[in-house]
């Protein structure tokens, strides 16, 4: 409140009458009720009780049984809140001289004066931009404007969800009126890097719509999608299969976005004050393992955290890594758990739904064989964004490891069939449930899969499933390769299955398979 303190109320009230003027922001009555309560109660120094179960409670009518786990309604209004004032501030309100915000992370109002630095997002570029334009109706078929206004709506709100990219669905009549003129131009007067625009079309028989992704900077479409239904079916039921579909292959680490920007702005990955640098490095890593991309991701994510100590995200991958250097054989520190630990609650305390801390969080918990918390993070990971077909996937491979072999099998494949892009060890995950399964070809197919040869697990794995196929021959050529990356795994085999696998039984096959092949092991 010490922002509060040095401005008067009535300046405050001034300003939020001033913003519930804004011509955009007027035609939504939610979302004027959501600010007005936020700042008043704020101004009257209850700012401690703005949360997500009492903004659903007494702005959004939802009932006293509200759980923020299974409903991210207040999560969703708050993305839109947040873009309605950074426009409102990058037009009508460009000159005032005291500003509203809404920090991301949490709901309580900050204001600042002009002098003040205030992020918008044309000049923003810790992350792309993406411009959803109006879709276009081809014909002048019954209710066609409005499915593509509720489309459109539909999927600002869903890729909001992902903290890596920012969202641009609402605009003023300026903007409608570049956009119809020259799309691209129009997006550049925005800072938009990407712009996600379409058409719907029927006719008697069949829906049409067709969605594309456009690179600002070539001009280039590099995707399209079309859409077909019958007229009959139900509208609702179409948007959501067209949502979840475009939402799950553009978002994320492995969505069309983050692999476009990476290829054509490269002076953000250079950056060094950029956290870009870090997450690049971190998907390159997952993307292609190496110990070198490890090191050098491991590296960038150090600087990016020093850099930026209020960005969830990278302190989340930065826990990340500090597992990934026990699961790899990297790191053998004891206190290397505790310190991937501290990072997850320091992301988590910037952004209580930082979706990544939470994938990782499942992760800890499974070195802290805790199947129950397990559980309980990846539920909190997929309530965040189920369409993050990255995070969901690796949850889901967590909770085979788990034990939770169905649960845990169902999401893995269901994310994967969204996007096939995936990070390498989701491998380990197909393959240990196959392994649990004992259908040994199957499990060796996904160990063939992995492609990562550096890692103990690869060769680890296919010498496992050879060996309960008993083709004895190759499997004793892959548990040399096994001892030549890890001369150490006599002894410390037992010890690097239990910290992954909490199923005893399947550890125990896992053992008795390599000493079937001659591996002595060692207690």
């Amino acid at each position: 409140m010490e922002a509060v303190k040095k401005i008067t109320h009535d300046q405050i009230f001034k300003e939020l009458e001033s913003v519930l003027q804004f011509s955009l922001l007027k035609k939504s009555p939610i979302l004027v009720k959501f600010l007005k309560y936020i700042v008043t109660e704020t101004i009257n120094e209850k700012q401690n009780t703005i949360k997500e179960y009492t903004i659903a409670v007494n702005v959004l009518n939802r009932s006293t049984d509200f759980n923020s786990h299974d409903d991210s309604v207040v999560r969703i209004h708050a993305g839109r809140l947040r873009r309605f004032l950074e426009k409102y501030y990058t037009s009508e309100g460009a000159h005032n001289s005291l500003q509203i915000i809404i920090p991301k992370g949490c709901y309580i109002p900050e204001f600042i004066y002009k002098d003040f630095t205030l992020p918008n997002l044309s000049q923003d570029k810790s992350m792309p931009v993406i411009a959803i334009f109006p879709f276009k109706s081809l014909n002048q078929k019954k209710n066609l404007d409005i499915y593509s206004l509720v489309l459109t709506e539909e999927l600002s709100a869903e890729l909001s969800r992902f903290q890596e990219i920012a969202v641009i669905g609402n605009f003023n009549a300026k903007i409608i009126s570049k956009i119809n003129d020259n799309k691209l131009e129009a997006a550049r007067l925005i800072g938009a890097d990407f712009i996600i625009t379409g058409s719907f079309s029927n006719n008697d028989e069949k829906l049409q719509i067709r969605i594309n992704l456009i690179n600002t900077l070539t001009g280039e479409n590099i995707m399209t999608k079309l859409f077909e239904h019958n007229v009959v079916e139900n509208i609702d039921k179409i948007q959501n299969e067209i949502v979840q579909n475009i939402v799950s292959i553009l978002g994320g680490y492995y969505g069309f976005i983050f692999k476009e920007i990476i290829k054509t702005f490269p002076e953000r990955i250079s950056s060094k004050l950029s956290t870009w640098k870090g997450i690049y490095n971190y998907y390159r890593y997952q993307r292609s393992y190496s110990l070198e991309n490890y090191k050098a991701a491991f590296n960038a994510l150090s600087d990016a955290v020093k850099l930026h100590p209020d960005h969830a995200v990278t302190w989340a991958m930065m826990g990340e890594f500090y597992l990934d250097g026990i699961a790899l054989g990297i790191d053998n520190n004891e206190d290397t758990i505790a310190q991937a630990y501290a990072c997850l609650m320091r992301s988590v305390k910037i952004d209580p739904d930082c979706q990544h801390a939470w994938h990782t969080l499942t992760w800890a918990n499974l070195f802290r064989r805790n199947p129950e918390a397990c559980l309980a993070c990846a539920e909190k990971c997929i309530s965040i964004n189920p369409y993050s077909s990255g995070m969901v996937s690796g949850v889901g491979c967590l909770l085979i490891f788990a034990g939770y072999f169905e649960k845990g099998f169902v999401i893995m494949d269901k994310a994967i069939q969204t996007n096939p892009h995936y990070p390498w060890w989701i491998n380990i995950g197909y393959c240990y449930y196959y392994m649990a399964k004992e259908d040994y070809r199957n499990a060796f197919l996904w160990a063939e899969k992995m492609d990562s040869e550096e890692t103990f697990w690869d060769p680890l794995l296919k010498s496992v499933s050879l060996s309960f196929l008993n083709e004895d021959t190759e499997a004793k050529k892959y548990l040399a390769k096994l001892i030549e990356i890890e001369p150490e795994t006599p002894v410390k085999i037992k010890a690097m299955l239990s910290s992954y696998v909490l199923t005893e039984d399947l550890t125990m096959r896992i053992i008795g398979s390599l000493e079937r092949l001659g591996l002595e092991i060692q207690n």
